[in-house]
């Protein structure tokens, strides 16, 4: 059975996750192929698109993009780029969309190429070096792009050769694990991480854990997962009154063996008395590639591509302003439309604000005109957000507090399940999709796109409502 460097990773992160993938598909629970997964597909090839004419440029190089290595003990791997050196040496390139070399648990790209670097070296194929292919995070794209200035070619050769016997056993182990006919089901590997970083098969593997468990605590540090774990404690209503833990995680505990949500009306109250209306609900929609679209942006820069604006009078009277870039363009278009759908006076009222911060401050960067109008914006911002981290506790949120944990909960009524577009992820791909249609097809996006983004601002009006009823009592 053949294992892949994505099977590698799979393995490094769940063995019986990788087990049941290869062994009983028909039993794994396959997701579907996620947008963000899939943009991540499309950037490798956009990068490795810009190492090409790279190397196309440098005379007398010769380069072999995914050749491919197979052993005789089953590995197997496809090099993104090979090139045959002076004096019958090989230098193999790993390309990534990143903007940096990675080594955290998620992405350890040095990991990643050394399972390349064995995989043909057991092929027959020596290897003399090793590099990560990056994106350089200070470029910032004025006209055609420059490869030479976009890439970054980081020697890892010292760094695969450090881990590289540590690798080979593990990818042996792995290859040891494919041969097994039948596997003890009973618990994974992941029941001591975050679920963040559960495998997709948790719940085949674990099916006794509740929901909500301690896996719902919001920031649970590893030594205490362990500690919890270790005491077989995993369903919150087990977790002792007395067990030492954060104000915000004590409030989840609470609100799970009471039934009911931990509401701090004061908090509630102080929270709301800074506002001042009119109250102007804020959500930006935003687009970022890893290969610069448009000048003056960098990878993985972010832009607003459109925005909904709610806006709630003292009197209750409530008012919906839009806009949505149909081309392939900075934000000054919507900057100005923004300029004139706001006025000096009031609150502005975002959810997660920080994001909708950083762009305003990009924003005033790119356009000094509007810098003062986006700086101000900034100072009269509030966060709705924080009023469920502290003052509105309730188990059902599931650990988050992201709006799209909190309105089930708090209005039921309302639910973004109708919609083509579900997040921010599909909304970037949407509007990617948009602006390369014409016709009815870019028509019907925009609709899609429109009314996700007016859904997060009334959404935000309804909590904003709910909070005050309770702050009136």
């Amino acid at each position: 059975m053949q294992l892949t460097k994505t099977d590698f990773i799979q393995y490094l992160n769940c063995p019986k996750s990788l087990w049941l993938l290869k062994s009983a598909p028909d039993e794994y629970p396959h997701g579907e192929f996620s947008v963000f997964l899939q943009k991540l597909t499309r950037e490798g090839y956009e990068v490795e698109r810009y190492v090409r004419r790279f190397f196309e440029r440098s005379v007398g190089r010769n380069v072999d993009f995914q050749r491919a290595f197979e052993a005789a003990d089953g590995l197997y791997a496809r090099a993104d780029a090979l090139e045959e050196l002076g004096g019958g040496g090989t230098a193999l390139y790993e390309i990534k969309s990143s903007t940096s070399v990675k080594t955290d648990d998620a992405h350890n790209h040095i990991k990643d190429a050394c399972f390349q670097v064995i995989c043909a070296e057991r092929a027959g194929q020596q290897i003399n070096s090793v590099s990560l292919v990056h994106l350089n995070g200070k470029y910032e794209r004025m006209g055609d792009i420059d490869p030479e200035e976009l890439l970054v070619f980081e020697d890892v050769t010292e760094r695969v050769r450090e881990i590289e016997s540590d690798t080979a056993i593990e990818m042996d182990q792995a290859l040891e694990l494919l041969r097994e006919i039948e596997l003890d089901r009973s618990g994974c590997s992941c029941l001591h991480k975050s679920r963040g970083n559960h495998c997709d098969t948790f719940a085949l593997f674990n099916p006794a854990i509740p929901n909500p468990s301690i896996y719902s605590l919001p920031r649970l540090s590893a030594k205490k997962r362990a500690e919890l774990i270790a005491n077989g404690i995993f369903d919150l209503l087990a977790i002792p009154d007395d067990y030492a833990l954060t104000a915000n995680q004590t409030g989840v505990v609470q609100a799970a063996k009471s039934g009911a949500p931990i509401i701090n009306l004061e908090g509630i109250r102080a929270f709301l008395a800074a506002f001042s209306f009119p109250l102007y609900f804020l959500d930006y929609e935003t687009y970022a590639s890893a290969v610069p679209l448009l000048d003056r942006t960098s990878p993985h820069k972010h832009f607003p591509v459109q925005y909904s604006l709610h806006v709630l009078h003292a009197d209750g009277a409530l008012e919906h302003y839009e806009y949505l870039e149909r081309e392939a363009r900075l934000p000054d278009r919507l900057a100005a439309q923004l300029n004139a759908d706001i006025s000096s006076e009031g609150s502005i009222v975002s959810w997660h604000a920080s994001f909708e911060r950083t762009q305003n401050k990009e924003m005033a960067r790119l356009f000094p005109e509007y810098a003062a109008f986006l700086t101000d914006l900034n100072e009269r911002m509030a966060d709705l957000e924080e009023v469920f981290k502290a003052n509105y506790v309730d188990a059902r949120f599931d650990g988050s507090t992201s709006i799209k944990k909190v309105l089930p909960v708090i209005c039921p009524e309302l639910s973004y399940k109708e919609f083509d577009v579900q997040d921010g992820a599909t909304a970037m791909d949407a509007w990617q999709k948009m602006i390369a249609s014409n016709g009815d097809e870019a028509n019907r996006m925009a609709r899609n796109l429109l009314s996700y983004c007016k859904l997060d601002t009334f959404a935000m009006v309804e909590i904003y409502r709910f909070l005050s009823k309770l702050a009136a009592m």
